[in-house]
């Protein structure tokens, strides 16, 4: 499992280096606008840049033959299903720490950044991500890789959708009430991890009885 996790970040480690440095400069700038936007802007940008090479991974795996050659080693295949997701969580869990040490820094030098803004932006970058990770990973495998575009297409409509059912849903049930941001926010990001892991079965589901 591990070599398989390091040879995913292998595959993408001029894309992952790329994203996270251009990350560091857009927030750097972003935030030393000190405007309202721009804070929003930054709070879930880097949620776009680096966690979506994982999906490149697939890509490459496809195009390399790899994909094929993956299924004549010792492993079973919810492992490799596995270390496709775990690549992404990884991805992910950059862009959250990578987030917060820029957001401290200015935070502690500059200006206050963890407002409730802040957090309610980052909770919808996340689980924006995730919402576009659940159908990304599932249509790969069924569709395959020469149909990306419909795929990214597809993720981001579902991710949008997915975003104003939820908003919709819980402003019919809870009413604008105080703090509504906050909840939308907490309520999105959950909505999306649960997405997030019914995905993983879908994708090995599909995978299981994939022919290659």
């Amino acid at each position: 499992m591990k070599g398989l996790i390091l040879n995913n970040l292998y595959t993408v480690e001029k894309g992952i280096k790329s994203s996270i440095g251009l990350t560091i400069l857009a927030i750097s700038l972003l935030l030393f606008t000190q405007n309202p936007v721009a804070l929003r802007v930054a709070a879930f940008l880097p949620f776009l840049l680096i966690p979506v090479n994982a999906f490149e991974v697939l890509k490459h795996d496809d195009k390399s033959g790899w994909s094929k050659f993956e299924l004549t080693l010792p492993v079973e295949r919810h492992k490799i299903i596995q270390s496709k997701y775990i690549t992404f969580v990884l991805l992910f869990s950059m862009s959250l720490v990578l987030t917060f040490v820029l957001f401290y820094f200015v935070h502690t030098f500059l200006y206050p950044t963890f407002t409730n803004t802040f957090f309610n932006f980052l909770l919808r970058g996340m689980g924006g991500i995730l919402a576009i990770a659940a159908l990304h990973y599932p249509l790969t495998y069924l569709l395959g890789t020469e149909k990306s575009d419909t795929i990214t297409i597809s993720s981001m409509g579902f991710c949008f959708g997915m975003f104003f059912i939820v908003f919709m849903l819980l402003e019919l049930v809870i009413g604008t009430v105080d703090g509504f941001d906050g909840i939308f926010s907490v309520t999105f990001f959950a909505v999306s991890i649960v997405l997030f892991i019914v995905s993983y079965f879908v994708s090995y589901m599909i995978y299981k009885n994939k022919e290659f």
